[in-house]
């Protein structure tokens, strides 16, 4: 285990500043990269963005410089006692803990999965306020960047990069005789698509039928491509790709 005397030298080595201005300086500095992370995720609109980015590494930050300064108090207290207390312990639960936020900015969207590369910018905002908080400004200053450009121009690289997406086809259809599933499953097919899951409703009310399929594409083949089966089944009430 770690000594608090040995944690609280680490975090004492700038006699110049007060620890109340350290602690400032390490909040600000914590808010800063976690903003400039932050932003990079408002302006493609998810829902953890600049704010959220913010508070996570502002938080994170003030929960090491709570725990150094614990640990210099208690370490001063026992006068060469045995009381030991290992700061690091908090570092572990505020890690453990953000993962309950970023599981927030986790949804199901269909049969795909989103928010997964904001819940990650999340748990390394939360990384990069507790290096601030414990003085590391240099290696959170290349992190914060490191991360930045993950965001950004890594974003570009995978363009060019073969994948597949999901994507859901919503088709509302006249009731007929004919197995208008099968029929659309094939023009699908035909464009490169792949069912992955379909669900089926019928409306014998009002003689509808709504298919919706789950397929799973090239990320070249554009929505505009996926739509253009609708010329073959003029029909159709209704279609939408999402």
């Amino acid at each position: 285990m770690i000594t608090s005397g040995l944690l609280c030298q680490l975090s004492y080595h700038e006699p110049a500043l007060t620890w109340t201005l350290q602690v400032a300086l390490r909040l600000g500095a914590a808010a800063l990269m976690g903003a400039v992370i932050g932003t990079e995720r408002e302006h493609h609109g998810r829902s953890a963005g600049l704010r959220t980015h913010l508070l996570v590494a502002l938080g994170s930050a003030l929960v090491m410089a709570v725990s150094l300064h614990f640990a210099d108090v208690f370490s001063r207290a026992s006068q060469g006692g045995t009381i030991t207390i290992d700061p690091a312990r908090v570092a572990y639960g505020v890690m453990g803990g953000i993962g309950f936020l970023g599981a927030g900015a986790i949804i199901r969207y269909g049969v795909a999965v989103r928010g997964l590369t904001t819940a990650a910018s999340l748990w390394c905002s939360a990384a990069v306020g507790l290096a601030c908080g414990f003085g590391m400004f240099g290696v959170a200053t290349i992190t914060a960047l490191m991360v930045l450009f993950t965001l950004t121009a890594l974003a570009r690289l995978e363009q060019f990069i073969p994948s597949r997406q999901t994507k859901t086809v919503t088709v509302v259809l006249p009731l007929t005789e004919r197995d208008n599933v099968a029929r659309i499953r094939d023009l699908l097919e035909k464009l490169g698509a792949r069912v992955v899951d379909l669900q089926y409703a019928r409306d014998t009310k009002n003689q509808l039928e709504t298919l919706t399929y789950h397929v799973s594409m090239s990320s070249q083949i554009s929505p505009d491509k996926l739509l253009s089966f609708a010329d073959k089944i003029p029909a159709i009430s209704s279609l939408s790709v999402q």
